[in-house]
């Protein structure tokens, strides 16, 4: 089972995200700096698309250490409006391009949507966007 941390995402979606992979057996850590983890679930926010792209590249970089831990690390950017969409889009192809042992993909502001792409296996897709 994943250890999984959800940062910055909207309430009620990281909620709803946080119970859909709890039920599924994982561990949702509500640990600022988990010692362990294979899953990030980080979300969109900023009024610009510049201050989006950095803040999501800052989130990133903070947690790499941890995942590059993890023998199946997932990253899910989720995207909230077209602007912010754009930057999460931009950033997960990125990664994925720099990271290629990472999974790291984007996904729209949805629980299921999100837990489904944060449960995607180590021969996964990378560089995508997931919606409903």
């Amino acid at each position: 089972m994943a250890v999984v941390l959800i940062a910055g995402a909207d309430d009620a979606v990281a909620r709803d995200t946080a119970r859909l992979l709890a039920d599924a057996g994982h561990t949702v850590s509500a640990d600022p700096e988990p010692a362990e983890l294979d899953v990030l679930v980080v979300g969109t926010g900023s009024e610009t698309f510049e201050s989006e792209v950095s803040g999501l590249a800052r989130v990133l970089q903070a947690f790499l250490p941890a995942l590059e831990r993890s023998a199946a690390p997932v990253v899910v950017v989720v995207a909230g409006d077209a602007e912010a969409g754009a930057a999460a889009n931009l950033v997960a192809v990125q990664y994925a391009r720099t990271f290629p042992r990472l999974r790291i993909n984007a996904a729209a502001p949805d629980a299921e949507v999100i837990a489904r792409t944060a449960l995607i296996g180590p021969d996964g897709p990378s560089g995508g966007y997931f919606y409903e």
